[in-house]
């Protein structure tokens, strides 16, 4: 078989850093498959390489000498080792030649001059605009020269069924396959493929927790449509940018149809001294007064600790008055109704990584259970509560009364467009959703904004709704990753955030609202605005009636409330 010159290149560095490190690499969990496209001399470049499907990227290989870049991509794409990922990527070759296509695994480096040893299956591997043999493994070996490497070709089993056929490849960054396929100059070629981890000898996962009928699967059916009482006593004291809620806010939000509120405060603020950290009695009084509105008007209620930044900065010093905080809030609570849920802490981020709070997660939830041991409890992943981080999250396995909580603003240049506190990257504004818009978008000359940025718009501009990276299928995606996890572990999600600033245009709003809403009513997973009545709101209270279009995306019709008095 003829390889790309490239490509051979690149497989003898390989070869030979597994040499020098062959049966050292430590094993770790992938949570990324990583493939490689490149070409001979003779088609000069690849042009206009996207990713379409997947969730993943496509890049240069920058560590290729630039001359040869133009001829290479590189492609990454998340994956899981609880079920196959599919991912498609697009590139047009400049002139007719050939092409490999490298199977691998993530570079990441173990230190002492290693890199982890992190292998993913791969199976029906599928192009469109040539040919590829045996993308599915099927062949004999003795026929099958066209992939080369030492990566292997194992037959299914009933842990692991194959995509399709009875065979799939198994690889990692410094055991490859590679295959080679011929391209005609100027004609477009798209390669479909399936991958998944492979889950490391020795890795202790989390306990699986069969059925639906848990603690916590019966409480979330209390918070399945809410509101965020955004802006309100979690701004600092001092700050003036902070909404009055009142008791009435309450009312008029169980009337439009929401089941529960969640409501953020930043009791670290109102905190004395430590060791005991006592929380001030009239921040206790504002919280209540919203607290017992909710009650009384039959919402559902989370409690939260929010922007806590002193802590997720630095855990291991603020850990002691988290702890203190939490001690408290569960005896304040303990004879609340049962309609009323803790959460441990708003989007942990920075330095409070999910693993560095795996840990003070648990010493937090056996804090709360020596007070009140039937309370339900919300904990969320790192990064902002990202999806794409529960993974990493590990819950106590004896405890079956936590709901998972997580957040996406997916896509966010959308759903931040025009905001002032979030960098340069949001100043684009005119993003309408779903995309491509009907008149092109174009940017600013003068906003200083990242390559990035402008790619993403270019994109938005020009692909197509199922592949715009602006559309449903962005949305699906996300709350799809949330549904696979929790069908998995057997523990209940909650979208504690999700939502588009007011200045958006009203279609595109209501579109976004109603996309969300119907992917996370399908896939059994609760929500909550951000937020009633500020940057996000649902609720003008000027007009006293929900922002134009919300009432039907939200709850499927447009009319005033059953009810209702406005």
């Amino acid at each position: 078989m003829r390889m790309a010159t490239l490509a051979l290149a690149i497989l003898t560095v390989l070869a030979t850093a597994d040499a020098r490190g062959q049966g050292v690499e430590p094993a770790k969990l992938a949570e990324s498959a990583r493939f490689d496209i490149s070409a001979e001399p003779g088609v000069q470049a690849l042009d206009h390489g996207r990713a379409l499907s997947g969730g993943g990227t496509i890049g240069r290989m920058n560590w290729v000498p630039a001359a040869e870049q133009s001829r290479s991509y590189t492609v990454s794409f998340p994956v899981s080792y609880r079920g196959w990922r599919t991912a498609a990527v697009q590139f047009t070759p400049r002139h007719s030649g050939r092409v490999s296509i490298t199977l691998m695994g993530p570079w990441e480096s173990a230190g002492e001059g290693k890199i982890y040893r992190q292998e993913i299956l791969w199976d029906d591997i599928r192009v469109e605009g040539t040919t590829l043999p045996d993308g599915g493994f099927e062949a004999a070996p003795a026929d099958r020269p066209s992939w080369q490497g030492q990566g292997v070709v194992l037959a299914q089993t009933d842990e692991i069924p194959a995509v399709a056929g009875t065979h799939y490849a198994r690889t990692w960054h410094n055991r490859f396959l590679s295959t080679s396929f011929p391209v005609t100059g100027g004609r477009p070629v798209t390669i479909r493929l399936a991958a998944r981890a492979v889950r490391p000898e020795g890795f202790v996962e989390m306990k699986r927790i069969a059925g639906r009928a848990t603690p916590a699967h019966r409480a979330l059916r209390r918070f399945l449509r809410g509101a965020n009482l955004g802006n309100g006593l979690e701004v600092p004291p001092g700050q003036n940018w902070a909404v009055a809620y009142v008791p009435d806010d309450l009312r008029i939000m169980r009337e439009e149809g929401f089941d529960h509120v969640r409501i953020p405060a930043g009791w670290h603020h109102y905190t004395g001294p430590g060791p005991e950290y006592r929380i001030s009695p009239e921040f206790y009084a504002r919280a209540d007064e919203l607290v017992n509105a909710a009650v009384k008007n039959n919402l559902g209620v989370i409690v939260n600790i929010h922007h806590f930044d002193d802590f997720t900065t630095d855990p291991k010093a603020q850990t002691p008055k988290f702890l203190a905080i939490w001690k408290q809030l569960a005896e304040h609570y303990a004879r609340a109704p049962e309609s009323l849920a803790l959460e441990l802490l708003n989007e942990p981020k920075d330095a409070a990584t999910t693993e560095v709070m795996n840990p003070i997660y648990a010493e937090a939830i056996r804090t709360i259970r020596a007070v009140d041991c039937g309370r339900t409890i919300l904990v969320g992943p790192g990064r902002w509560n990202g999806i794409d981080e529960l993974n990493r999250l590990r819950l106590p396995d004896d405890d079956e009364n936590l709901i998972v909580t997580v957040h996406s603003y997916d896509p966010f240049l959308f759903t931040h467009q025009g905001a002032t506190w979030t960098g340069p990257d949001t100043k684009i504004t005119g993003i309408v959703f779903p995309g491509p818009p009907r008149t092109r978008l174009v940017p600013d000359p003068n906003l200083k904004v990242n390559r990035w940025v402008l790619d993403w718009v270019e994109r938005y501009n020009t692909e197509p709704t199922a592949e715009n990276p602006c559309a449903p299928h962005v949305v699906q995606a996300a709350i799809e990753k949330a549904r696979e996890w929790s069908d998995y572990y057997g523990r209940p999600v909650h979208l504690g955030e999700f939502g588009c600033l007011a200045t958006i245009d009203p279609t595109s709003r209501a579109t976004y609202y109603r996309t969300f809403r119907e992917a996370a009513e399908k896939a059994g997973i609760g929500w909550a605005i951000w937020d009633w009545r500020a940057g996000f709101c649902y609720w003008d209270e000027d007009v006293g009636r929900p922002e134009p279009g919300l009432r039907e995306a939200l709850f499927g019709r447009g009319g005033p409330a059953p009810g209702s008095t406005h």
